[in-house]
């Protein structure tokens, strides 16, 4: 009986992770200040102050917390534009939401990402 209840928990376990609205497998980098005053997917125009992000994991709309790993730093963000459909697993922040996290100068940097308040994934629409 308790290697049932041990095979059921650890099936519980993996198969509610496997659900999770977050990921912590992601890389963030940044809008180069180029890209200042073009429309993003959602017609918005980018600013590098706005707190902003371009997934192609997570849909339009969807507000994401982003956390550093390795500094524990963390900032709110709105998804509002996509990203070229090569790159996988990453997020790109305005110039202002990076630097909340890290410097420029990392340009890359491991992060964990929570869906706030949204429709999340959206692997699957791409």
């Amino acid at each position: 009986m308790k290697k049932w209840l041990v095979l059921f928990l650890a099936f519980l376990f993996i198969y509610t992770d496997g659900f999770s609205q977050t990921n912590s497998s992601q890389k963030a980098s940044y809008y180069h200040s180029k890209f200042n005053g073009r429309k993003t997917a959602t017609g918005d125009i980018y600013r590098d102050y706005l707190l902003t992000a371009a997934s192609n994991i997570y849909k339009l709309g969807t507000r994401l917390l982003v956390t550093n790993k390795k500094t524990g730093k963390s900032v709110q963000v709105v998804v509002n534009d996509r990203m070229a459909p090569h790159i996988k697993g990453r997020v790109d922040l305005s110039k202002s939401a990076f630097t909340k996290i890290a410097k420029t100068s990392k340009g890359l940097v491991p992060v964990e990402v929570k869906v706030l308040e949204g429709k999340g994934d959206d692997s699957n629409s791409l």
